[in-house]
């Protein structure tokens, strides 16, 4: 049996290993960075808007902004204990393509 046979099995194993073997084990899992979940999609990062940057963009007002987070129209994101609003949702509000 060897290392990736165990993982498989999972539980609370100890296990000794002879360190050739550790060192072509951490060989092959850094070889083949997708191979642990080939169906996994990338992280996409995207932009994040300020709130200012929001109510210069879409012409509205503070009030506005907080009612829309309120009633769940237009939803911030906590990032850093401050809140930001996705660039794309912004973008098809001021498109014209989600109703108010």
């Amino acid at each position: 049996m060897n290392v990736k046979d165990f993982m498989v099995l999972g539980g609370n194993l100890s296990i000794s290993v002879k360190l050739d073997e550790l060192r072509q084990w951490h060989d092959e899992l850094v070889a083949s960075p997708g191979a642990k979940n080939p169906n996994e999609k990338p992280l996409v990062q995207e932009e994040l808007l300020t709130r200012k940057e929001v109510l210069k963009i879409l012409g509205i007002d503070a009030s506005t902004l907080w009612r829309w987070a309120k009633s769940g129209y237009l939803v911030p994101i906590n990032f850093g204990g401050q809140k930001r609003y996705k660039a794309s949702d912004i973008r098809n509000l001021a498109e014209g393509k989600r109703k108010v």
